[in-house]
């Protein structure tokens, strides 16, 4: 077996799309994350750039054996902006796990990165052993990683009902005529937050891939006396990132219809065909001054009483010492915990140099 370390060209595409297809969530109905059709365009939008390592293998042209992939975005840190990365979409071919490839795809990204750079990663709660095997390769240290928040993801079920709306506040869709006070209040309230990215609406209304999908009238504007207080974008990213099923066990299939009529109902995800994706929004660029639940709360609800009566979840991410933290909670929904980790190819710890302002984590980023 002779592997070749290698940067990814989107040549690779149709080898890229038939190894994340490979990568299944087990249970009742096997779902898998994909970027298709062009995982290019996904990669994109997780940051303003990308090091997207792949491996290659003499004995096997037609496959990839894996990928990751380390994207660089404007973000703030302690209140100031600097260029923050982020490690994501780290996937082996089944065939080819516990042989290593982890670690040496990235120490592959450690050429291509300073010591000082500070990487962002997500994982599953407690699941640190792909990690802790990949940080050495040969005896050598590779990275090191730090864990620091939780992060609980919602997937909020999509109800009939009058939004909530606080007294003095009124909310609409936003314009184009709403962007220069849209980036004010995002220039002022994102640096509150660490890892908060630092938009750009110009970019936004140019086209930039950075913000493909989304648009000035996916956003929700909560104004008191004229002022914005609260905003958010209600994201669709279908087009090119999808929870896909791809089987059912038996029991599950059988009784497909029976629980698509009960969440009919009750709320909840429907089960589409196999092939078929799972239907949902994810809440974006959410900015609410002076941390307010209620206005946060009428932001969602207004979402889920226009947008959101086209699919069957809004999903969200809130961390733990976060104090809008309890508004997901609030509906009725499916929750998932993750964790949040700091990443450096360096010997220094980041951490001191972090402070403790509350993290935020940009959902339909990761």
């Amino acid at each position: 077996m002779t592997l070749n370390y290698r940067l990814a060209h989107p040549s690779d595409n149709p080898r890229l799309q038939n190894l994340v297809a490979k990568i299944t969530m087990p249970g009742p109905a096997q779902m898998c994350f994909q970027r298709a059709p062009d995982f290019y365009v996904g990669a994109q939008v997780i940051g303003e750039s990308q090091s997207m390592v792949v491996v290659d293998d003499a004995a096997r042209p037609e496959a990839l054996a894996g990928i990751t992939v380390i994207s660089g975005r404007h973000a703030y840190i302690s209140g100031k902006k600097r260029y923050l990365h982020y490690s994501g979409d780290t996937r082996v071919d089944p065939f080819y796990r516990r042989r290593g490839i982890s670690g040496l795809m990235f120490a592959e990204q450690k050429k291509r990165h300073q010591p000082t750079d500070l990487v962002q990663g997500v994982i599953l709660n407690g699941n640190t052993g792909a990690l802790d095997a990949a940080r050495r390769v040969q005896g050598h240290k590779v990275f090191d990683f730090w864990l620091s928040h939780t992060i609980e993801t919602s997937f909020m079920f999509v109800r009939k009902g009058t939004p909530r709306i606080p007294a003095g506040v009124t909310l609409r869709a936003a314009t184009a005529v709403d962007v220069p006070a849209m980036q004010a209040f995002q220039d002022r309230e994102a640096p509150r937050r660490n890892g908060y990215p630092a938009y750009d609406f110009s970019q936004l209304l140019a086209g930039a891939p950075y913000y493909a999908g989304l648009s000035i009238g996916d956003y929700t504007l909560a104004l008191r006396d004229g002022e914005i207080v609260g905003m958010l974008a209600a994201w669709n990213q279908k087009a090119y990132k999808q929870t896909r099923i791809m089987g059912f066990h038996p029991a599950a299939k059988m009784l497909r219809p029976v629980y698509n009529a009960y969440v009919g109902l009750m709320g909840g995800f429907k089960l589409p065909p196999v092939g078929g994706m799972l239907n949902y929004l994810t809440l974006a660029n959410v900015l609410i001054a002076s941390d307010d639940p209620a206005i946060y709360r009428a932001l969602i609800d207004w979402v889920m009483a226009h947008e959101g009566q086209q699919v069957d979840a809004l999903a969200t991410c809130v961390t733990h010492g976060d104090p809008l933290l309890s508004v997901p909670r609030g509906y009725k929904r499916q929750k998932l915990f993750s964790q949040h980790l700091w990443l450096t190819f360096g010997d220094e710890d980041p951490r001191p140099s972090i402070d403790d302002r509350p993290l935020y984590m940009e959902l339909g980023r990761l």
